[in-house]
């Protein structure tokens, strides 16, 4: 069984055959909120695939003239891979390990939450771009604080190396 708000309004329950004849014959806008047994929140209808496929041969119908509009989304992304995008952006404009580590650590959990939210949380691509940047720049600020190890070690090696300036011996006294 299945209920639509019309007019601020719950109605139903009606069969689903009964909701589909309804979106088929425009009485009701694609975008009408529905909600059925088993959903965990009221979606427009044109996002349920189960009741869009017995209209029109499966294609939605465009919204009727003058109904409401409701912006189709996904799932909310996770904050942990807003978080390791953002984290794996400033790495790269200055800040380099210090948040280069905490977007790898963020991005991880991210794409976990991802894994287990079962289709009820996005971002996996912010969390996928701040994994990148974060391993980028980590490996980049590893090779360049060993450069400088290297070069600091060259330098004292090359200081060590030239012969030291001698002492001028003592004049010899008068007689």
């Amino acid at each position: 069984m299945w209920y639509y708000l019309q007019n601020g309004q719950q109605v139903g329950p009606v069969s689903k055959e009964e909701l589909q004849g309804l979106l088929q014959r425009q009485s009701l806008p694609v975008t009408i909120g529905i909600w059925s047994r088993g959903m965990p929140e009221w979606v427009p209808a044109n996002q349920v695939a189960e009741v869009m496929a017995g209209v029109s041969g499966g294609y939605i119908p465009q919204p009727v003239a003058g109904g409401a509009y409701t912006r189709a989304s996904g799932p909310a992304p996770s904050g942990m891979a807003i978080a390791s995008m953002v984290l794996g952006i400033i790495g790269v404009f200055g800040a380099a390990i210090l948040t280069s580590v905490p977007a790898i650590i963020c991005g991880h959990i991210a794409r976990r939450q991802i894994r287990d939210g079962e289709g009820r949380v996005g971002g996996e691509g912010m969390a996928l771009a701040g994994l990148i940047l974060g391993y980028v720049v980590t490996v980049l600020s590893v090779l360049a604080i060993g450069f400088v190890i290297v070069m600091i070690w060259v330098a004292v090696d090359a200081a060590a190396s030239y012969p030291s300036t001698p002492t001028p011996a003592p004049l010899p006294s008068a007689p």
